[in-house]
C-alpha cells in the first residue's frame, strides 16, 4: 500500500473519531447541505458546527460552494479509492440504524445565514485535539 493512502486514511480516522462529525456526514449522504440546516438539524451552535466542518474540510473529507450568501457543505468527490470505501461503509453503518437521517432538500433557507466570524468564538476551542496517530500491523 502507497504512503499516501496510509496518510489518507489516517485522517479519515481522525476525522470520523468525533459523533458530531460522523452526524454531519451521515447529514449530508443526499447532497450539500447548508451549514445553518447541519446546526438546526444537530441541535448545536453555528460556531460549533462550522469548527467541525472546518475539520472535516481540512481532512479532505467535504466540500464548500458559495451562493450568495449561503455556504453549501457536501462529501468530497475526489478522495482516494481506500478512504471512500471505508467512508461509504462508515455511513451505511450508521444510517442503516435508522437513528440518522439525510437532510435532502429543506423547506426554507431564509433563516439560515453564514456567520463568516464564527472562529472568534470561545465554542471553536476544542476540548481534545489529536496530537499523533500510531498504527501497529501485525
Amino acid at each position: 500500500m502507497k504512503e499516501s493512502t496510509f496518510t489518507a486514511l489516517e485522517h479519515l480516522f481522525l476525522a470520523l473519531s468525533d459523533k458530531t462529525r460522523l452526524r454531519l456526514l451521515a447529514l449530508m449522504v443526499d447532497g450539500e447541505v447548508p451549514v445553518g440546516v447541519l446546526a438546526e438539524s444537530l441541535g448545536e451552535s453555528q460556531p460549533k458546527i462550522s469548527r467541525h466542518l472546518a475539520y472535516l474540510r481540512s481532512a479532505g473529507l467535504v466540500s464548500t460552494r458559495r451562493e450568495g450568501k449561503w455556504i453549501y457543505y457536501g462529501i468530497e468527490d475526489g478522495m482516494d479509492a481506500a478512504v471512500t470505501r471505508v467512508l461509504d461503509a462508515t455511513l451505511r453503518s450508521i444510517l442503516s440504524d435508522g437513528n440518522e437521517q439525510p437532510v435532502s432538500q429543506p423547506a426554507a433557507y431564509e433563516e439560515y445565514v453564514y456567520e463568516e466570524s464564527v472562529y472568534d468564538s470561545e465554542e471553536c476551542v476544542s476540548d481534545w485535539v489529536p496530537q499523533e496517530l500510531e498504527i501497529h500491523l501485525l
